[in-house]
């Protein structure tokens, strides 16, 4: 199910929607936390890699860059701070998680934009302006992360709920 409900959020990617408010971070949260340890961190990144791929150059006719690989490593930490969710998911984890999942992309995407692109000076001023050009994405992010990563966890809450009852009524229902 884990599975399913992290392929489902990245698919949305292809449905148009305000620059990075999308189940992306909520998805990355959510599949740091509940997939298996295995699978927690490359998973989501190889979705999202080949989802990058796709929409890089089918959707939007460009090239892919180097600084692909920086927006993979920024994704792995957005997965990396959901999996300190494994244990516990409570609002306060969740709120942190929330908050420092694209806070970490938001820093290492930005920062490969300004080594990669050149659209900024390679100087400290320059990195100071590419980061504060990038603020309304970085509120698209995090806004997304709350609402899709506590719509995610509380599906999958639901969905482990209802199936733990159905598991439990089932063998009473026969003993009876």
């Amino acid at each position: 199910m884990a599975y399913l409900m992290f392929v489902l959020a990245v698919l949305t990617r292809f449905i148009p929607h305000p620059w990075n408010f999308s189940p992306v971070f909520g998805a990355l949260l959510f599949g740091g936390a509940r997939l298996p340890k295995r699978d927690a961190i490359w998973f989501p990144v190889a979705v999202l890699a080949v989802s990058d791929v796709l929409l890089t150059t089918q959707v939007y006719g460009m090239q892919m860059h180097w600084t692909y690989g920086l927006g993979s490593l920024a994704f792995a930490s957005v997965a990396l701070i959901g999996r300190w969710l494994c244990r516990e998911v409570t609002v306060r984890r969740f709120t942190t998680a929330a908050f420092a999942g694209p806070t970490a992309f938001y820093l290492i995407s930005n920062f490969g934009v300004w080594l990669g692109f050149r659209t900024y000076p390679p100087t400290w001023e320059g990195l100071v302006a590419c980061y504060v050009a990038a603020l309304p994405f970085y509120r698209n992010s995090l806004l997304a992360s709350f609402l899709f990563g506590a719509v995610l966890f509380g599906i999958y809450e639901y969905y482990e709920r209802k199936k733990g009852r159905v598991q439990l009524d089932v063998p009473a229902a026969r003993l009876g």
